[in-house]
């Protein structure tokens, strides 16, 4: 039986005082960081040198840094860049800065589940995917509404990778539409099927 979340599941407060790094500003990663920020939460946008994307997120209201910056400065990191650059600037500007007790967060589970990103054992690494394009994300999460969206734990080394992917769904704001209980292999294999 699939378990299903709604916005009583989920307390955006275990966020308080946390930084999330959401990397890349594109589709996905511009509706995340948009809806965090407007949800109350401290949000930095992790960039490459002279990305185009830089001067729209600071025009949009947000910090933005260099990737390796962003990853240090934050509790939680969003992956949110094309799976065929993940590994690339995984190993270059993020594993460096994974200390224990930071969450590393994808938004589809292709690099997890194929193990071109092999995660430190020290840190949480979860899964939230809104199921609609980030255009669609931003649209109705402005008008009071949200995307259904996935949740999956690959690692939980704190107790607490269920809590803290809900609270980041609820800022995203999937919770108010629905969040369904998957796994990285069943997110990616359902989601390349799809395509």
């Amino acid at each position: 039986m699939a378990v299903i979340y709604y916005e009583n599941d989920a307390d955006l407060s275990l966020l308080d005082g946390k930084t999330v790094g959401v990397i890349g500003y594109g589709s996905q990663g511009h509706a995340h960081a948009l809806n965090l920020k407007d949800s109350g939460l401290s949000v930095l946008v992790g960039l490459y040198q002279n990305s185009k994307s830089w001067p729209k997120a600071e025009e949009d209201g947000l910090k933005v840094g260099l990737v390796a910056d962003v990853a240090r400065e934050s509790d939680i990191i969003m992956m949110v860049i094309p799976d065929t650059s993940q590994a690339e600037v995984y190993g270059k500007s993020i594993q460096p800065h994974l200390r224990p007790g930071k969450t590393l967060m994808f938004a589809h589970g292709f690099n997890i589940h194929y193990k071109t990103i092999v995660p430190p054992g020290s840190v949480d690494v979860s899964m939230v995917a809104p199921k609609a394009p980030g255009h669609r994300m931003r649209e109705v999460f402005t008008k009071g509404s949200g995307v259904p969206g996935l949740l999956a734990i690959h690692q939980d080394v704190s107790g607490q990778a269920r809590a803290i992917g809900l609270a980041y769904a609820k800022g995203i704001g999937c919770s108010r539409a629905g969040v369904l209980d998957t796994t990285f292999k069943e997110e990616t294999e359902t989601d390349l099927f799809g395509e």
